[in-house]
This record gives C-alpha cells, sequence and structure tokens, in this order.
C-alpha cells in the first residue's frame, strides 16, 4: 500500500493542531498526560504479548497433532514389518512334525541327557514315546537339519526348540547357546501361550531380536491347547530399521525419528548404523507397554537443546516411536511476528512518549508562534512514525482487511490486494461479490452478520479461488468499533492454510490405501473372500441412496462395508477356507471377527459411527444376532443395510463348503426371513438388484 493510500484509509493523527486549545494549569495538563503515557505504554506492551501468546498456542497445539501424526504412522509401518517378519514360523509351528516331536519331548519330560546319550539308561524292552516310531534321540540330528535350512532360508540368524525348563534341545546349525533371559523369557511363553518379542540386542552380527512363538500339541486345533514347545527365532534387524527409521521426504528442519525400547528395567535408544547402536536413556520418562507417551516439551534423545516430542506405542514389543521436533525450529515459524509485534509495540510508547514530550516542552514556550511551530514539527514526526507502522503492517503475510457495515472495503494490506489480484486503491470500496464472485460473497456475508450481530469474533474455514487456483482460507472476523463505541465495520485476518489442508489430504489418502490394503489382506487369507468388501459396499451403498439416506450415513455405508472382514485377519485360515460346515465352536471363534474389528479400529477416528456399524451388521431384528444379541430399532439403520446386503452377497457367491444362488433366490431367503432383517432394506435390495447397478454387480461376481 503507497504511503498516500495509507493516509487516505485511516486518520489516526492530524498535522494541523490549534495551540489555543493546550492552555489548561500546567500540573493538571502534566497529570493528565502522565496517566495517557500509562495507559498506553500498558496496552501497547499487554496486547502484543496476550497476541504473541495466542500466536505460540497455537503453534504448540498444530505441532502436537503432526507429531502425533507421523510417530502414529511410523509405529503402524514397524507394526506391519514386525507382523510380515514373524509369519515364517508358521510353517514350524504349524508343521505336524515339529508339533508331533514338541508333544513327545513334553511327554518325555524334556530329560535332555538321555538324549544326548542316544537313550542310555532306557530299560531294555522298555518303550521311548515315539510318534513316529523312532527313537526321540535319533530324530534329533533330522530336526536339527530341518531346523537349520528352515533358518538359513528365511534368513534367520538362528534357531531353537526350547522346553519348559528353558533349555534348547534343538538348534540350528552354529547357533549359540541361549543365555538365561532368553530362557526366562521362553519360560513365559509357555503361560501366556502368545508370540512374544524380545528386546533388540546388540550381537557380532549387528543389531539383532528374538521372537518367541509357542507350538500346540499335535493335532490340536489352532489357537487351543496348552504350548508343549517354544520355536525360538533370532533375526537381523539393523537394516530394515535403518530403512523405517531414515528422516521422510517432507521432515521439517529440525525434526527428528527415534525408535524407544524399554528393557530389564532400563530405557535404551535403538539407533542403527550408530556406535553403539543402544544408547541407555535417562530422562525420558516411559509409560507401560502400549501406552502413548504424552506430547510435551522435554530434552531431546541422543542429541542437545529442548524440543517438543511425543511417542506412540508399537504393538508387540516394549517400543515406542518418538517424533521430536526443536523448539528453537518450531518456534522459529512465528519469530517473523513476534519480532513485528514487538518492534510496534516499541514503536508505538516511543512515539506517546515523543509526543508528550513535544506536548509538554510546547506548553512550557509562552511564545504562541513557536508552539504552533512546535506541534507542526511534531505532527510531520507522528506522521512519519505513523507511515513506519504502515510498512511493518505491510510486510505481515495474513490478509488484513476493513470492512464498514455496507459490505464496502475501507482498508485492505498489500498481502490481501497481492492476493485478489489487484492495488490497494483500486480495491477500496468494493464489496466481497466484486472481488469473490457472488457464491463466495453469499457465504462471507453470513458469517459477517454473525459476527455484528453477537458482537463476538466469529471465525470460519472457507475455499476461494485466488488467481485461478483454490485456497483453503482461514478467516478471523472482528467487530470494529468507532471512537463513540459503536461497531461502525468488521476487521478480518486471513490466513492461507491452503498447504495444511493438502497435506492432510495426503495423510487420508495414505489412511483409505492403508485400509485397502488391509482389505486385500483379508482377501487373501479367504479366496473366497475376494471382491466380497467392494461388492457388499456397492450393494449398500445403492440401498441407502434409495432410501434417501443423508450424504454422513452413506459414507458410513461405504467405509463400514469395505472394513466389514477386517476383523478375519485374526481367525484362524482353516476356520476360514474350511470345506466343511463349521461345528458349534469354530462358528464361536468365527463370530469373535467382530472384536477382532473393534481392536484394529478402535483407534482410528472416523468422525463417523463406523465401527459401530461393524459392530450391529450381525445383530438381528428378532435379537437372535450376534454380539449383544440387539434387537429392533436399537440396531442402526446402517448396521441393518449392511446386514441384509453382506447375506446377499454371500449367498450368491460360492463359499468353500457351498455353491453360490441366484440373485432372485437370495432376496426371497431374505424376505422368508422378514422377522430378522428389515423389510424396508430388503424391497430396496430388491430394487437394486434388477437396476442397471445391480446388473453390473451381479455380473462382475460372474466374471470373477
Amino acid at each position: 500500500m503507497s504511503n498516500g493510500g495509507a493516509a487516505s484509509q485511516t486518520d489516526f493523527i492530524s498535522s494541523e493542531v490549534d495551540a489555543e486549545r493546550y492552555r489548561p494549569a500546567r500540573s493538571r495538563a502534566l497529570a493528565r498526560g502522565l496517566v495517557v503515557i500509562a495507559v498506553i505504554v500498558v496496552i501497547a506492551v499487554a496486547v502484543p504479548a496476550v497476541m504473541i501468546r495466542f500466536e505460540k498456542a497455537d503453534l504448540v497445539t498444530e505441532t502436537e497433532r503432526r507429531l502425533e501424526i507421523l510417530s502414529r504412522g511410523r509405529a503402524e509401518v514397524i507394526e506391519t514389518w514386525l507382523d510380515g517378519m514373524t509369519r515364517p514360523a508358521d510353517r514350524v509351528v504349524e508343521s505336524e512334525l515339529f508339533r508331533l516331536f514338541a508333544t513327545e519331548m513334553d511327554l518325555s519330560g524334556g530329560d535332555i541327557s538321555d538324549l544326548a546319550t542316544g537313550g542310555e539308561g532306557v530299560p531294555e524292552g522298555s518303550e521311548v514315546p515315539a510318534g513316529l516310531g523312532v527313537p526321540l534321540a535319533a530324530q534329533l540330528p533330522f530336526m536339527e537339519q530341518v531346523l537349520s535350512d528352515f533358518s538359513r532360508n528365511a534368513d534367520f540368524l538362528a534357531g531353537y526348540l526350547v522346553n519348559r525348563d528353558g533349555i534348547a534341545y534343538v538348534t540350528s546349525a552354529g547357533a549359540e547357546t541361549i543365555d538365561p533371559e532368553q530362557q526366562a523369557i521362553a519360560k513365559t511363553v509357555f503361560d501366556s501361550g502368545r508370540l512374544t518379542f524380545g528386546p533388540v540386542r546388540a550381537s557380532p552380527a549387528g543389531l539383532v531380536m528374538d521372537f518367541y512363538a509357542p507350538i500346540l500339541p499335535a493335532q490340536s486345533e489352532s489357537g487351543t491347547g496348552k504350548a508343549v514347545g517354544v520355536l525360538l527365532l533370532t533375526t537381523p534387524v539393523a537394516e530394515m530399521l535403518g530403512e523405517i527409521l531414515a528422516p521422510p521426504p517432507l521432515a521439517e528442519p529440525g525434526e527428528r525419528l527415534k525408535l524407544v525400547q524399554r528393557s530389564g528395567g532400563k530405557t535404551f535408544e535403538i539407533a542403527p548404523g550408530a556406535a553403539p547402536p543402544l544408547r541407555a536413556i535417562d530422562d525420558l520418562e516411559v509409560t507401560e507397554a502400549g501406552r502413548l507417551i504424552p506430547f510435551a516439551e522435554r530434552a531431546s534423545i541422543g542429541a542437545p537443546g529442548a524440543v517438543y516430542s511425543v511417542g506412540s506405542a508399537v504393538g508387540g514389543p516394549p517400543w515406542w516411536v518418538v517424533q521430536e521436533i526443536d523448539v528453537a525450529a518450531a518456534q522459529k515459524k512465528i519469530s517473523g511476528f513476534v519480532t513485528a509485534a514487538t518492534i510496534v509495540a516499541v514503536l508505538v510508547v516511543v512515539t506517546v512518549i515523543a509526543a508528550f514530550g513535544a506536548f509538554w516542552w510546547r506548553l512550557s514556550n509562552e511564545h504562541s508562534s513557536a508552539l504552533a511551530e512546535q506541534f507542526r514539527r511534531l505532527a510531520a514526526r507522528i506522521e512519519a512514525q505513523k507511515k513506519l507502522l504502515d510498512s511493518i503492517n505491510n510486510s505481515i503475510s495474513e490478509y488484513i482487511g476493513l470492512k464498514s457495515r455496507d459490505g464496502t472495503y475501507r482498508y485492505l494490506n498489500p498481502a490481501f490486494a497481492r492476493a485478489i489480484g489487484r492495488e490497494v486503491e483500486d480495491a477500496i470500496g468494493l464489496d466481497d461479490a466484486a472481488i469473490f464472485g457472488r457464491g463466495t460473497a453469499d457465504r462471507l456475508e453470513a458469517s459477517d452478520r454473525r459476527a455484528l450481530e453477537s458482537g463476538a469474533p466469529v471465525t470460519i474455514n472457507e475455499e476461494v479461488y485466488l488467481g485461478s487456483r483454490l485456497h483453503h482460507l482461514q478467516i478471523s472476523k472482528v467487530p470494529y468499533q468507532d471512537e463513540t463505541g459503536e461497531i461502525s465495520g468488521i476487521v478480518s485476518v486471513t490466513r492461507d492454510v491452503t498447504e495444511l489442508v493438502e497435506e492432510q489430504k495426503k495423510r487420508e489418502r495414505a489412511i483409505q490405501q492403508m485400509v485397502a490394503a488391509l482389505v486385500r489382506a483379508v482377501e487373501l487369507r479367504d479366496p473366497y473372500l475376494a471382491g466380497h468388501s467392494r461388492r457388499l459396499a456397492g450393494f449398500s451403498v445403492a440401498v441407502a441412496q434409495r432410501l434417501e439416506l443423508g450424504a454422513e450415513e452413506i459414507a458410513t455405508v461405504e467405509i463400514a462395508a469395505n472394513l466389514s472382514q477386517i476383523g478375519k485377519l485374526a481367525v484362524a485360515r482353516e476356520i476360514l477356507t474350511k470345506p466343511e460346515r463349521l461345528s458349534e465352536p469354530e462358528i464361536a471363534q468365527m463370530q469373535q471377527h467382530i472384536d477382532h474389528a473393534v481392536a484394529i479400529l478402535r483407534d482410528i477416528d472416523f468422525e463417523l459411527p463406523v465401527l459401530e456399524t461393524i459392530t450391529q451388521m450381525h445383530e438381528r431384528l428378532d435379537g437372535g444376532g450376534y454380539p449383544a444379541g440387539l434387537s429392533g430399532e436399537r440396531i442402526r439403520l446402517t448396521a441393518r443395510i449392511l446386514g441384509a446386503c453382506d447375506v446377499f452377497c454371500a449367498r450368491v457367491a460360492p463359499r468353500s463348503y457351498r455353491s453360490g444362488i441366484s440373485p432372485v433366490a437370495a432376496l426371497d431367503i431374505l424376505e422368508q426371513n422378514g422377522h430378522r432383517y428389515d423389510p424396508a432394506v430388503i424391497a430396496a435390495l430388491r430394487e437394486v438388484a434388477g437396476s442397471v447397478t445391480g446388473e453390473k454387480l451381479i455380473a462382475g461376481l460372474a466374471a470373477g
């Protein structure tokens, strides 16, 4: 904004002074002047201090949200890697050969001394338990060879079969003797029956980690029975952890990613490639396993200085992914704002003091012409200071504008003018319709009206095209009062948050891709579920639209349908792909997929009742469903839609124990069970099945 433009928009100080107005008693003038100076100094200091405080609070909130998203995302990557790393162990723990051998060893009491002597000490004519028809001692070389081949082919450094006493009775070639800590962890797996991770440790081969998988009795159902042995595998982790912990391309200056481990009552940083790779940490308070390390300002891990940091727990081992950023680097974003606010405050105080000093000096001069001359000089100085303040205001990147009550702009700062592609002088007198267009102007007018009616600040988020490009703007509006205290207009401060919004959209797309990957993982476990989630989503969305549901309910149905089978990741493969009908215990295990889905999805904030819909989709109107036995209107409409469409899609598609039926027959079955399924949903589903959309979905089933 030019200096002339600034003078035409605001008239803070007059350049003409009437000396006859300043002839009260000197003592009264001095007292009043000092009071005015004190008030202005307090205001000039307090207002910038409050603004800086609010700006810092916003910065801390934004930093916390960013660090939590980054740490949680990297923790999920590590969990996915750990899951993939442990999957090869299934070939051993689910092998009937190893299960039978471990069962025989457990029944024999795990007497390793007898095995070492080749069975000496066994009375002649007695029988040694050997389901393979071969004494256990004779089986050892073969089992060691199999375990060695498996460890080598799966890139494990060592493999062990461990008994209840923590003794390894089968080891892979070249494996070292297990230490007391490994023995203690192996013993706990016999009690828990769960896959357990040991701490990362340094070895001559670099950073390695052990994991312990329970071996169940021979011919027992998967997931049932007490463990009869433990498979201990040692794997190198330095290279993969180094890749996972590498700084992302979009990392901000001062940001660092750390991996923290709790072991033996102490906290360590896992730093692949560093010397040493495991560093003890004394000043980080780690919560119990599985809990978030809360956001706070604390000392950096392995680096000097204070940081903002937050830690997300990794499922499985006692690890936390800590995302941190230097406090100085984070606050650098508002350093310009702090400097500008401080300069403005100092200049205001200096200007007021200088003005009062000149005023008081002038009162002391008895010569009227000299008094007038001094005031003219004072006015010129104040005008120069005002121009300096204007130049500082013009350097602020936020868009600042002042509108009168009729909606026309009386003031715009240069940043605002540049954003709309106009000169400041050309924009004065225009309204929002002339600048942004009628549609945007109507939305902005509504927020103007709320600010004027309430007399309080109003903040909105708006999408506006500036220079043929869509911008996401955060606009704060405050009523402006004139000298009489009347509200004469609105001051608006606009911040361009386009980059932040686009980054959020990128994260949302990443989450959608992750969900799609999880859906594919379910379909890979059960080939008969291939395409089921997408087909279910297609029919459910079409039924919801036919029932004229709102946009949020339709979005809920679509997301819930795509994630409806996610819980089956935790269901045993034998049950998912069993070629016969399931037994009652197997049905009970299958129905637990709802609980598994809740465990997987409960920490994701969909901002929609997606989890409730998935939980209730298997409830029935007559109360005969699961898991809670809900009935009637207690079941969400979105869940009733998913429930009917899920049965329809399942019946028309083949399964491992039966072939599919025709869509008409499936609809007839649903109508015959009107006491279990919503009749309105069934009627809408029949219309959809007979429509072009339904025919395409059914044709896709035939093509698959």
